[in-house]
């Protein structure tokens, strides 16, 4: 039981999150939102609410937008990110990835390196939008 709510509360935090990406900037909060002794509160009003379902129902909360994925090392996009890129692909945003080391803790970063780029290839992210930054600075020594 406790497996199944440890999912369902990683699915629903997954939704909110590609909802936030693409819906938040579309919508006009205005004075939607009350302080209360510098607390912050959210009003919804009636408004609001129909502005969401026309929204969604017209199809502009989903036009074409930029996103950036920063990833530690190669498969990482792979492993993770995958249902998210194949989300935003799909519905023809541009997806770039950017990928903080080779991940040559074993020897093997340019294997790595090249299957980054076969497995962006597969999920249909251009080459030229994926970057490695191998910076020894972002590199963890361990000795």
């Amino acid at each position: 039981m406790a497996f199944i709510l440890i999912i369902a509360s990683l699915v629903f935090l997954w939704i909110v999150s590609l909802c936030k990406v693409l819906l938040l900037p579309r919508i006009p909060f205005g004075n939607h939102f009350t302080h209360n002794n510098g607390n912050a509160s959210f009003f919804v009003s009636p408004q609001f609410l129909l502005f969401l379902i026309s929204l969604v129902f017209s199809g502009r909360a989903f036009r074409k937008r930029n996103a950036l994925l920063v990833i530690a090392h190669p498969d990482d996009e792979s492993m993770f990110f995958t249902p998210t890129i194949n989300f935003l692909t799909s519905k023809g945003h541009n997806v770039q990835i950017l990928c903080l080391s080779i991940g040559d803790a074993d020897g093997k970063g340019n294997i790595r390196k090249q299957e980054l780029f076969q497995a962006c290839v597969a999920l249909k992210v251009p080459m030229q939008q994926v970057k490695i930054v191998n910076h020894p600075d972002l590199q963890v020594l361990i000795q």
